[in-house]
């Protein structure tokens, strides 16, 4: 038996159709690509509530100097958010400036200290003084994502009071999911 030519077209159609739902048609890409260089900072308990409602994020540019512009985003939370995680990420909570990513940035996280009849004095908890990431572009034929090879954090912990130095140290993101932010 022979179909007229409309038919023909319309069963080639429906053919290619049911070819091609197998493949990548029916793949859903979640690559999450906008969160692959992001560097989450979680809060130790030892931070009280009025600690965490105000914090303070410093960016420069790298490398960095004194005399470097500094912005500055003050994050105010509610008390629902007081034990949530920070994410620095390329376009937050900064914007993007150009092409520049996170990692062309030096980081400063302060939160404010309230004494009783005195004005809130910021308090540097954590400087990333750099972040070092790598990566590519990987795929399976119908998606393709971006991985980090390589995601270190180079930070210091300012000395608090008396004698001694800054405490510097190094995070592998890719080993461990937050830099601890301590008090």
């Amino acid at each position: 038996m022979t179909y007229p030519l409309p038919n023909r077209f319309a069963t080639a159609c429906c053919l290619s159709l049911l070819l091609l739902s197998g493949c990548c048609a029916n793949d859903v890409c979640d690559c999450q690509d906008e969160q692959a260089d992001a560097v989450q900072l979680s809060f130790s308990p030892a931070f009280g509530t009025a600690d965490l409602d105000t914090i303070i994020i410093l960016r420069s540019p790298l490398p960095y100097l004194p005399t470097n512009k500094v912005e500055t985003v003050t994050l105010i939370r509610t008390a629902a958010q007081l034990r949530d995680s920070i994410r620095l990420n390329n376009t937050t909570p900064f914007t993007q400036v150009g092409s520049t990513k996170l990692n062309g940035y030096r980081y400063a996280i302060q939160y404010l200290v309230q004494k009783p009849g005195a004005k809130p004095v910021p308090i540097t908890a954590l400087v990333i003084d750099s972040v070092r990431l790598s990566g590519s572009l990987a795929g399976d034929g119908c998606c393709t994502c971006y991985t980090n090879a390589e995601k270190t954090v180079y930070a210091t912990r300012p000395k608090r009071t008396g004698t001694g130095s800054d405490s510097t140290f190094v995070v592998d993101l890719k080993q461990v999911p937050a830099i601890p932010v301590t008090k």
